[in-house]
Formats: structure tokens, sequence, C-alpha cells
């Protein structure tokens, strides 16, 4: 097999392993390969990037897997022959600039879902904990658009962090994806407001307690009223 063959395979592997492990099928840039070959591909990918193109970086990023992008890829030792001086440095640049960005993305992580697994990353048995985020809840566009619709009253017990704790409190919620990833394929696109409710964390650990997830409509069901 040729070097850039190798390379094409490499893109193909990656892209599957990418809609496996993290719910995204990048549909467009598998196309992209296959078309036209992983070294144009990535040529082509390493000039500046536009939102559209960024949208399959910015959900690996948010997974913390930087080894399925372009650039890591282009800067493995095997395949920095295909690419020239500039190229090189384009990528490595970018590479910087994602580990400072997952850094910014993992402390915020932490900070809204202390009780989330780390995303890309396989865990044994018993080590899962209560709450388990997708990448679909990760997603801060996603958010930022399910929060705008709905703002940041828990949709299960009507919960606001703002009118509870005051300025440390504002804008901070979690936010639920209403499908089981396990209904979701390749070609699933998110609606935040059809998708995503806003809810605090203790109403998402109850929605994820049992081993069925439950409603929004069953979770209110479930709320005991004080002086009951």
């Amino acid at each position: 097999m040729s070097l850039q063959k190798e390379l094409t395979a490499t893109f193909i592997e990656n892209y599957k392993i990418f809609g496996r492990d993290l719910d995204y099928w990048g549909e467009r840039f598998r196309q992209a390969v296959v078309r036209n070959g992983g070294l144009a591909t990535a040529k082509k990918m390493l000039t500046p990037r536009n939102k559209g193109q960024r949208r399959g970086l910015d959900k690996l990023l948010a997974a913390n897997r930087p080894e399925l992008s372009v650039e890591y890829v282009v800067l493995r030792r095997k395949f920095r022959s295909l690419f020239n001086a500039e190229e090189l440095a384009a990528a490595k640049e970018r590479l910087v600039e994602y580990r400072v960005k997952i850094k910014k993305l993992a402390a915020n992580r932490q900070r809204l879902y202390p009780d989330d697994l780390e995303p890309g990353k396989t865990y044994v048995e018993g080590a899962k904990k209560l709450v388990r985020v997708n990448a679909y809840e990760r997603n801060q566009a996603a958010r930022n658009a399910c929060l705008k619709h709905y703002g940041f009253n828990c949709a299960g017990c009507g919960f606001n962090f703002h009118s509870r704790y005051g300025k440390m409190g504002k804008n901070f919620i979690h936010v639920h994806h209403l499908k089981p990833l396990s209904l979701t394929d390749g070609k699933y696109l998110l609606d935040p407001v059809k998708d995503l409710r806003p809810v605090c964390p203790n109403c998402h650990a109850m929605i994820h307690l049992g081993k069925k997830v439950l409603t929004i409509k069953q979770l209110r069901a479930r709320l005991v009223v004080r002086g009951r």
C-alpha cells in the first residue's frame, strides 16, 4: 500500500472511530476523502476553516480526542513527508491551540457536570458515576440554544440557581438530552429546542438513576410535594 493510500485509510478509520465513540458521523469529510483522497483533503483542511468545517473538529476537542484530528494525523512521523514545511507548521500550531481549548473545555465541563465520565474514554465495570452526560449535552452551541429558548429554570422541579444562590448561581444549569442515544443513528441532527431541556443536577441524576431513563413528565409525577 502506498503512503498516500495509507493516509486515506487512516482518515476513513478515524471517521469510523469518531462515529462509534462520539456519536458523530462526519459524512462530508468521508465523502471528500473517498472522492479526492486523503492527501488532497488534508491539504485543503490545513487552510483556514469556516464555521461549518469546524463542526466536527469542535466535537473532537469537546471530547478530548485530538488524536483523531487531521492535524494530528498529518504530524505523524510516517506521513510528514507528504506535506510541505508550511503545512506541517500550520498543523503543529493548531494542535497547540487545540490543547489550550481542550483544557478550558475540560475545566468548564467539570464545573457543570462534576459527576460526568470523561468523554471518549473506556472505563472498567463499576467505574461509571451517577450522571452520564452525552456528547449532545456537552455541545456548547446546542446548550446555549436550548437555554436561550427555555431559560434557566429546571424543567423538572422548577429550581433556579440564580434565584436561590444569587450571582454565583447565575447561568448554572444542566441540559438533558431527551432522546436515548440507542435510538439515534449517524444521520441524526440535534434540534436544541426539541431535543434538550434544562434540568438541575438533582433532577438530572434522578432521570438517569434507574435502568430506564425517565421522561420529564415521569420525573414530575415522582416529585414529592412538601406537606403531604
